[in-house]
This record gives C-alpha cells, sequence and structure tokens, in this order.
C-alpha cells in the first residue's frame, strides 16, 4: 500500500469511529451516555415479551444494558433480601399487589420527573454523526394512573399520594370446563349461574364401585389444593353481600350481629365446602386430590376456577385437552364481583441508577405496553385495551372482569394470611367433637382466621 493511500485509510478509519463514547460529546451528554447495567428481577411477568417490548427502546439506548432474571416464588423475597444485605441488588423488581405491603420499605416512590437519554448515529460521507437528546420526562402520577388504569390498580399502588410502581397486565378468575367431560354427561351448555354450575357438578362427578371419586365435577371446597382458594371465597362472600374485609383490608367476615341465628357467612361457607363434604349431593372434591391445575390438566375434573396465566400452562400440560373458558358465574349480574392478581414493576431503594429503572418502567407500562399484551396474550390492566381484548376470544372471559376486580388483601404477609383461610376451611368440616354446639365452633373457625389475617396487617 503507497504511503498515500495508507494516510487516507487510517484517516477513514478515524473518522467513521467517531461517536458513542468519544470526542465531540459535551459533558453532560458523556454522562448522560455513561454504560449503564440494570438488574430486573420478575416472577410471574413474561419474560420473553418484556425482552420483544425492550427492543425499541433499547436501541435508541446502546449505553444501556438490561439483565432480566426470573425467581420463583418461593425463592425471590429471600434472594432479594440477601442481595440487598451485600449491595448486590437489582434495580427493577416485580412484586404481587398481595404484596405490596411487604416490599413497601425496599421500594422507592415514583418520581415527578426523571432525566433521560436518548442516542441516534447518523452516518454521512466519510463519517458518522452522533446526536445526543436529554429530556426531563414526568412520571404518571397518583392522578393519572386513576384515569388511565382500572380502579384496583390506583387503591393498591398508590400510597400517601404516592405511586409506588406500575402493572403491564392485570389477571381476573375464570371459569374452565372439560367440553367432553360436559358432552359424556349430558350437559348441552355450560352453567351460566351457580344454580346451573351445581347441578352441572352433580351430572359430571363419578364414583367407583367403593364410592371413592374417580371424577370431579369441580376442584372445590378445600384450601391446600385448590388454586386461588383464597380469592374463590371472598368472591362468594362478596357477591352474597357479606364484607369479606374492609376498604383497609380488615377482615370482618366473622361478624355477627347480636342474637342472629343462621349468619349469611355459615351459608357462604357451606356452600363452599359443601363440594368437599361426603355428606352433600354436590360432593366432588377432597383433600387426598391433586392440585386443581393437575387435576384439570389431567383430565380429572370437569371444572376449574383458573387464571388467563393457567390456559398456557395447560395447553402445555395437555395439548389434546378440549377446554373452553367462562366468566365467573354471579350471584347479581348487575353487581359483578371478580378479584385482581397481578404485578407491579417498582425500583428498589437502594438503587443508585434510578431514573434509567423508572424509565424502563415508564415506557413498559406506557408507549410499549400494547405490544407486551400483544406478546405475553395476557389482559390489559389500563381502560384503554379493555373493549379491543373483549374482541379476543381467549382474552374476553378475564379482560371483561378487570373492571369490577378488587384486591382483597392489604398487608404485610399474603402467605401467613392464606394460610388462615386454608386452615379455616379444613376445620368447617372436620367437626372438633370437643364443641357440643356446632354453631359456637363454627363461629370461632371464623373467629380464629379472622384474628390471624388482621396481626398481618
Amino acid at each position: 500500500m503507497t504511503k498515500k493511500l495508507f494516510t487516507l485509510f487510517i484517516i477513514v478509519v478515524f473518522l467513521t469511529t467517531v461517536g458513542f463514547g468519544c470526542k465531540g460529546l459535551s459533558t453532560e451528554e458523556q454522562s448522560a451516555t455513561k454504560a449503564v447495567n440494570l438488574e430486573y428481577w420478575t416472577v410471574f411477568d413474561d419474560v420473553s415479551a418484556i425482552r420483544a417490548t425492550l427492543e425499541d427502546y433499547l436501541a435508541s439506548r446502546p449505553f444501556l444494558n438490561i439483565n432480566i432474571r426470573q425467581y420463583s416464588p418461593d425463592e425471590f423475597y429471600d434472594r432479594l433480601v440477601e442481595a440487598l444485605a451485600e449491595d448486590k441488588g437489582p434495580d427493577i423488581i416485580s412484586i404481587s399487589n398481595r404484596e405490596i405491603g411487604k416490599y413497601l420499605s425496599k421500594i422507592v416512590s415514583m418520581p415527578v420527573s426523571i432525566k433521560t437519554a436518548t442516542m441516534q448515529i447518523v452516518k454521512k460521507t466519510m463519517r458518522e454523526e452522533t446526536i445526543i437528546n436529554i429530556q426531563d420526562l414526568n412520571m404518571p402520577n397518583a392522578l393519572s394512573v386513576g384515569k388511565e388504569y382500572v380502579q384496583v390498580v390506583s387503591s393498591d399502588v398508590v400510597r400517601g399520594g404516592k405511586v409506588y410502581g406500575l402493572p403491564l397486565s392485570l389477571d381476573t378468575l375464570g371459569l374452565y370446563y372439560n367440553q367432553d367431560i360436559l358432552d359424556n354427561a349430558g350437559v348441552a351448555t355450560p352453567p351460566s349461574n351457580w344454580e346451573e354450575f351445581q347441578e352441572a357438578v352433580k351430572k359430571t362427578t363419578r364414583f367407583d364401585s367403593e364410592g371413592n371419586l374417580i371424577q370431579s365435577g369441580v376442584s372445590l371446597g378445600t384450601g391446600e389444593n385448590v388454586s386461588g382458594s383464597d380469592d374463590l371465597l371472598y368472591i362468594l362472600f362478596e357477591q352474597s353481600g357479606v364484607d369479606f374485609v374492609t376498604d383497609e383490608g380488615l377482615a370482618v367476615f366473622n361478624y355477627r350481629a347480636r342474637g342472629q341465628d343462621n349468619p349469611p357467612a355459615f351459608n357462604v361457607m357451606n356452600f363452599y365446602t359443601d363440594f368437599a363434604n361426603p355428606e352433600k349431593d354436590t360432593y366432588s372434591w377432597n383433600s387426598e386430590k391433586p392440585i386443581s391445575l393437575e387435576a384439570f390438566s389431567r383430565g380429572l375434573s370437569a371444572f376449574f376456577f383458573g387464571y388467563s396465566f393457567h390456559y398456557p400452562q395447560i395447553k402445555a400440560r395437555a395439548p389434546q385437552l378440549n377446554f373452553e373458558v367462562l366468566t365467573i358465574p354471579q350471584l347479581n349480574p348487575d353487581n359483578p364481583v371478580n378479584v385482581a392478581n397481578y404485578y407491579i414493576q417498582s425500583v428498589v431503594k437502594k438503587s443508585k441508577k434510578q431514573d434509567e429503572a423508572w424509565g424502563v418502567i415508564r415506557y413498559l407500562a406506557g408507549n410499549g405496553n400494547e405490544a407486551y399484551l400483544q406478546a405475553s396474550g395476557r389482559p390489559t390492566a389500563k381502560r384503554q385495551f379493555i373493549a379491543v381484548q373483549n374482541e379476543d376470544p381467549a382474552l374476553a372471559p378475564f379482560s371483561s372482569q378487570v373492571l369490577v376486580a378488587k384486591n382483597w388483601y392489604k398487608g404485610k404477609n399474603y402467605s401467613a394470611a392464606r394460610s388462615a383461610i386454608n386452615e379455616m376451611l379444613k376445620n368447617w368440616i372436620v367437626i372438633n367433637n370437643n364443641f357440643d354446639d356446632i354453631d359456637e365452633y363454627r363461629q370461632n373457625v371464623l373467629n380464629n382466621a379472622a384474628s390471624k389475617i388482621n396481626q398481618t396487617l
């Protein structure tokens, strides 16, 4: 290579490599585009959908890297506490709406605004030009959250007028049914109310010659092996006009007016547990059965109460299963009841990169949210997407219920509260022989459960 050509080659190489992180950027621009690594820990959010949604966001931020880790619910909290103790914790965490109280001391409220930067590299003759755009972006506040999202979101994430996170989706309970089992039992159409549901359960329950259950009409009546047993009980109480908890989360399902005979709470408890009581005609389930999701997936039960995230799980376990989903039966269709089960994305208080972390959440829950919902196939938490999702047969049973969904638990130890309810369900059927007065015994069962729940607030 001649000296002249070699010199020209060096000039071209130099000019085409000028850009991100090198000469020509101001001190502010260099600081704004300094390499940042964010740790993002989640549990139930769709990681693949999150990554796909963030592609456009990261394309204009080549200096930003996001490492997403997914943990099981059982290990998440312990890992977080350990990591925070070593100052190696994540920047963004995804937490259940039932456990915001538990994590409140570890997360930070959303700021009024954040500073963010984007980078664009423009190719020109013989060189590349780096264009940096630094902006102060306003963040959602309590008022905007109340307008954009369904009511339960605001009641969960807004504490003391401050916003502690945003959801990417929101789930509700639906009623799954096995079409083949219903057809074989002569149930021509799926139930539209609780009376029809009881009759369908009776028709689809099968016993062997020794009286053992070999096919369950529904996995219902117990606690530990019924997915969402606490949520189902809440729904039945509220549909019956019996308060389960106050707006502040105080358990009041044990309330009994002085001198009141046959309190309404007893009727609700009986309705639920009769499906696991061998002495009742709706008996179709017991504590010896597998987890309700497993039983339905294996074709061992006709009905299963589950969330939308159970749908792909059932499909993966039993691809040939012929099943559909309905909305939850209602006692009063004019006053429907359902529960909200979802995760919020929040920023860890000890994070040193809070603006960058909030920027990611702002995008996922904002401009990128529609893409996330389409990629994940999950029900929306935002009002603007409900009508569209209600046109989708797979999403409609869940999205059509998000407007009335509520979160019954407001305390700091949801696991303990759920265990108290499961214990209450177990003790309701197994009558303690030390009590001559069954009503007194059962009132004590309710009182003990309510007391344990309230101790977690």
